[in-house]
């Protein structure tokens, strides 16, 4: 007899168990409390990531976004990128790219950064500094960006940089009238003539570059008679000078002096040995920038107005400082779009 009650028993139980496994019926789907409305009724409720490769849209090109029709549907929008080639059929509702949102701008405000990036993915021990571009308004609310400054002739600004065989400058600068004779556009030595960084037009009517020599030898003189009413960039950057005009190299020479003597920088000028001369012309300044030896931006100078005193002079975005003429008489341009 207690055999019979217990053999019943775990038929009983067996039984619960192989029940509680089992498909759920028509009544269980009806009843709010099991297990399987609950299932099923959360699975109509969940959002589902549609498969890339919408209308307008392709792999890698595209971005989830919540569709029109609501109840945090999600749905996919397509990127455009490509400037050049509009199509107003399928790229009319697509969201637009920084880059191609760049080139329907002309002077479009851009600042100078730099960033570290890992050196050797996987441990990430050793880093380097990269430069990069942000855009924007870069200047302080209580300046004004201008085009450019014009340093008027005998004009000069003194800066505070000590140039070195190692660094990088660039300058983007646009004469007026050329004169017969010297022309000094950037320079600052503390030795005799040959060493420093000194870039000029002779008399000889030729540009020449001193870049840490010690004599004549060390001296480039270019074939290149500078041009009225011409833009130039004036680039040294670790040894090596170079003129460009309208996207072109106008000259370009390397050199092999390493010494350090060179003195804060003269703009439109030359700080020979502490004396600082005044170019015998003027110039349109556009930007002028520097970096050491590390590759480290340590100047940036953006033409500006300080708007309540309408001084003219350059913003310097690195050291948040206003450099204003050092002699003579500095005018601005127009106001940067």
């Amino acid at each position: 007899m207690f055999k019979r009650v217990l053999l019943t028993s775990i038929l009983g139980i067996v039984m619960t168990i192989v029940g509680a496994v089992a498909e759920p019926t028509t009544n269980d789907l009806k009843t709010v409390s099991s297990k399987a409305y609950v299932d099923t009724a959360i699975a109509t409720k969940q959002l589902k990531i549609p498969a890339a490769g919408q209308t307008n849209g392709g792999a890698g090109e595209t971005v989830m976004t919540y569709t029109a029709n609501g109840n945090g549907e999600i749905g996919e929008r397509g990127l455009y990128s490509d400037a050049s080639n509009y199509n107003p059929n399928t790229d009319g509702d697509k969201l637009i790219t920084a880059s191609a949102l760049k080139d329907t701008f002309t002077n479009l405000p851009t600042t100078d950064t730099t960033k570290l990036e890992c050196a050797n993915p996987g441990t990430c021990d050793l880093w380097t500094i990269v430069d990069q571009t942000a855009y924007g308004r870069i200047l302080p609310a209580e300046y004004t960006q201008r085009n450019f400054i014009y340093i008027h002739n005998g004009s000069y600004l003194l800066t505070d940089l000590v140039p070195t065989y190692d660094c990088k400058i660039e300058m983007d600068f646009e004469t007026k009238s050329v004169p017969s004779g010297n022309m000094y556009l950037l320079g600052g030595r503390s030795t005799s003539s040959y060493g420093g960084l000194f870039f000029a037009k002779g008399t000889d009517e030729v540009m020449f570059v001193d870049a840490f020599g010690t004599g004549p030898t060390d001296r480039y003189i270019s074939s290149v008679t500078p041009i009225a009413n011409t833009r130039y960039k004036f680039i040294f950057d670790n040894k090596v000078a170079t003129l460009e005009s309208g996207g072109a190299t106008v000259f370009t020479n390397t050199f092999t002096g390493a010494n350090a003597n060179g003195a804060v920088l003269v703009i439109n000028g030359l700080n020979n040995h502490g004396t600082n001369i005044g170019a015998q012309a003027g110039i349109y300044v556009y930007s002028f920038k520097m970096w050491n030896g590390n590759g480290e931006l340590i100047a940036n100078y953006v033409p500006a107005v300080k708007t309540d005193t309408q001084t003219v002079g350059f913003y310097d975005t690195v050291s948040e400082t206003f450099k204003t003429a050092t002699s003579g008489t500095f005018t601005a341009g127009p106001v940067a779009n």
